[in-house]
């Protein structure tokens, strides 16, 4: 199933296909068709399972641009899932005429009251500052009719299932309710029974979680060895951005700053940060200008970045779930993805068990150099000869198109192979860079160039079947405009 079957409206669509967005994951698959039937729908899912575009479409769907009501609202615990809940709305509401508005502790209060006395058709936001405005009667619910609790469980660990509680009173009975959960706690099944009709429930586990895309080895190291290694590792895997993952607090500060002593760009994200210096390492992140990140469990719960090309386990994760959960930050977009687990000598048991739980299998870190050796060769296809020159011209193509039904545009899809570029707008790449790098770097002729696609973060480019493979091991890891170009076949 892919996108253009679940019943989105075009300008949705239209919003996915420039994302980059294909084919729904599993919890997009399930959820968006119950939420678009107007059914309540709990949904037990962990961040990067793709649960933001699940409640998100149906309820950007569901609003009428005309009315200047607040008629959804999504509940956060904390301000950075605020953030990051809003950025991705707003990037799937680019082509509405929807007004979608954050609001969140740690900033004016009166700057956020003049955006919502302006209009808001959508409200992203955290408990406490819903309270505080709904006290002020800045923030009525009244047209409320679409009710998202997002991190439910987290709600719950802060202390604020009892002001959910009082904002659902406020929201009116016939509403459409979706939760969202990594866990089911009795406060929280008791929480959607008291407070949702008749809900279809969707479980995602870490068994059907995807990690197919993600390669995944371990290094066995001993404990006092682990920061020097790490060192050697990242150097020589060169990731374009990585999230290391350490179990304490302390250990990602200690981490931190060894990293930065070895000359290397990181920060650190934890809780003992205050919450306008992690809000700073979380744009610093996603904009590209921090490559490393260290980080807790906790602190990193909601972080969704794009473009994660590894995920480094420094301490072992303390169940195979939080293993899921920590390796589903890379390999997104379609994109393959690295993740490598640092064990000691007396914890290489834990890789057993995690092999066992995931369903996966984790082999010994190799170097980039090995990892080519011990590769099946690729596989060499007879070119044949190119009829570029003799084919006719366009008028003439779609006669023959129409003359043989449907079946001249799967021919002419067929005729192209589209590459993934890791790549956009963002890092100052232009359509002309592309094709520049295409011609003089893969040495590709200008009639075997069909189209280049330049996204914010990646772009796409279409090339002749034969020449793709070429055009893939010309150009992957090379510079363009002095950024490093990762290119892959796309998978669809």
């Amino acid at each position: 199933m892919n996108f253009k079957e679940l019943g989105l409206s075009p300008a949705i669509q239209q919003a996915l296909d420039e994302l980059g967005y294909e084919d729904p994951t599993p919890i997009q698959e399930q959820a968006i068709p119950e939420l678009l039937g107007g059914h309540d729908v709990i949904g037990q899912a962990q961040t990067g399972t793709g649960k933001t575009a699940a409640f998100g479409l149906p309820l950007l769907q569901y609003l009428d641009p005309e009315n200047n009501e607040v008629q959804a609202i999504v509940l956060t615990p904390t301000r950075e899932l605020c953030i990051q809940v809003t950025q991705a709305l707003r990037s799937y509401a680019e082509h509405l005429d929807i007004e979608i508005v954050a609001v969140f502790g740690g900033a004016p209060i009166r700057s956020q009251q003049s955006q919502l006395r302006s209009g808001a058709h959508v409200v992203v936001a955290t408990v406490g500052r819903m309270m505080d405005l709904m006290s002020r009667r800045s923030l009525v619910l009244t047209a409320a009719r679409y009710v998202v609790l997002d991190e439910a469980d987290e709600m719950l660990d802060l202390g604020f299932i009892e002001d959910v509680e009082k904002i659902l009173r406020m929201c009116p009975s016939g509403r459409q309710t979706a939760l969202f959960s990594a866990t089911m706690p009795p406060p929280i099944q008791k929480l959607a029974e008291g407070y949702m009709y008749d809900p279809t429930t969707i479980s995602i586990t870490p068994e059907t979680l995807t990690v197919d895309k993600i390669q995944q080895a371990y290094v066995e190291v001993p404990a006092k060895e682990k920061a020097s290694r790490l060192v050697e590792l990242l150097k020589t895997e060169e990731p374009e951005q990585a999230i290391i993952f350490t179990r304490t607090k302390i250990g990602a500060t200690k981490l931190e700053k060894t990293l930065k002593d070895k000359g290397l760009d990181v920060k650190a994200l934890h809780g003992d940060l205050s919450q306008g210096v992690r809000d700073g390492v979380m744009i610093s992140f996603k904009d590209h200008r921090v490559r490393l990140l260290v980080a807790t469990d906790i602190a990193a719960r909601g972080l969704d970045v794009d473009h994660v090309t590894h995920v480094i386990n420094y301490d072992v994760p303390n169940s195979s779930e939080t293993y899921v959960h920590r390796i589903g930050r890379t390999g997104r977009v379609g994109r393959t993805g690295r993740a490598i687990t640092f064990v000691t000598p007396d914890q290489k048991d834990e890789i057993a068990r995690i092999e066992r739980d995931v369903k996966t299998k984790i082999g010994e870190w190799e170097t980039p150099e090995e990892r080519l050796e011990h590769a099946p060769p690729p596989r060499r296809r007879e070119r044949k000869p190119r009829r570029l020159r003799e084919a006719p011209a366009a008028p003439e193509r779609e006669a023959a198109a129409e003359t043989n039904g449907d079946g001249g545009d799967e021919k002419a899809k067929a005729e192209t192979t589209k590459l993934f570029v890791n790549r956009g707008e963002r890092s100052g790449i232009s359509e002309e860079d592309l094709r520049w790098a295409l011609r003089e770097g893969a040495v590709l002729p200008e009639e075997a160039i069909h189209d280049v696609r330049v996204l914010h973060r990646f772009s796409f480019v279409e090339v002749d079947p034969d020449q793709a493979e070429r055009t893939v091991e010309f150009l992957d890891g090379t510079k363009l405009k002095g950024k490093e170009i990762r290119l892959e076949i796309a998978k669809s």
